[in-house]
């Protein structure tokens, strides 16, 4: 193992002593000998409701650091928890993130899990988790193992929300790479940024979380991937930080429902 789980859970409990926020456990599942627990961290009382998840690939620990340093960061910002209510899945792969691969120990790409019959115990334990909730923003962390440069998904049910310019804008300026390939993934990107214009077309079972929670809690989702290959870790995390705080100066309010 490269990385050590209970570590991240220790600094993940030492989460709820800080002021304002309740660290949940959401569940938990075996692996070998040993019993994994997944957690979401609650913060803030406002009235634009947040989603942060990290994690889902285990190879990509920047977005984990990331959500973590932005709970400890802000648990006594009260400007901030004033105006935001967040809910924070930070290691949504927690079997991935210790081994850094992709999959879980399995082998089993979590992001290819949710809406499907059985799914794997880590994906069940998130899809409870967001049943019955609502998000104005749902902000992934994710990164990419081999791309020229920062990339990112945006989907949204207003394209008036959009602000993935924003944020390719401002991680230019700061002298990062941004992918401009035409074509990433296999899906048309323009400036780095790659937008579907409807979901109703897409696959109904077998989604990635983005498409799922999109689906079960409505909103505007943003999925950031800065790229490991020529950017060090410290680098990915400050940009994810900083697409987040672009993505927050921007969120609305809204009385979000899942889309049809």
């Amino acid at each position: 193992m490269l990385r050590d789980y209970t570590e991240l859970t220790s600094r993940i409990q030492a989460a709820a002593t800080l002021p304002g926020v309740i660290v949940d456990r959401i569940g938990e599942f075996e692996s070998g000998t040993r019993t994994y627990p997944m957690f979401r961290v609650r913060m803030g009382t406002g009235p634009t409701r947040v989603m942060i998840d990290a994690g889902i690939h285990g190879d990509e620990p920047a977005g984990v650091e990331a959500a973590l340093r932005f709970v400890e960061a802000n648990a006594t910002n009260d400007d901030m928890l004033s105006r935001f209510t967040f809910a924070i899945f930070p290691c949504n792969n927690p079997t991935g993130w210790e081994r850094d691969t992709r999959e879980n120990v399995d082998g089993i790409d979590l992001n290819r899990e949710f809406s499907v019959r059985k799914p794997p115990a880590e994906a069940a334990i998130i899809s409870a988790a967001l049943q019955s909730n609502c998000f104005d923003l749902i902000f992934e962390m994710h990164e990419d193992i081999d791309a020229p440069g920062l990339y990112l998904y945006e989907l949204a049910e207003d394209s008036e929300d959009y602000v993935g310019e924003r944020i390719i804008d401002a991680v230019r300026g700061e002298g990062y790479p941004v992918n401009g390939e035409h074509c990433i993934e296999g899906m048309t990107a323009s400036n780095g940024i790659i937008r579907r214009k409807k979901v109703s077309g897409f696959r109904k079972t077998r989604l990635p979380l983005a498409i799922y929670a999109y689906r079960t809690c409505g909103g505007h989702v943003i999925t950031l991937e800065p790229p490991v290959a020529v950017l060090s870790f410290e680098e990915r995390v400050r940009i994810e930080l900083m697409a987040l705080g672009i993505a927050l100066g921007c969120a609305t309010t809204g009385s979000r429902t899942a889309p049809d």
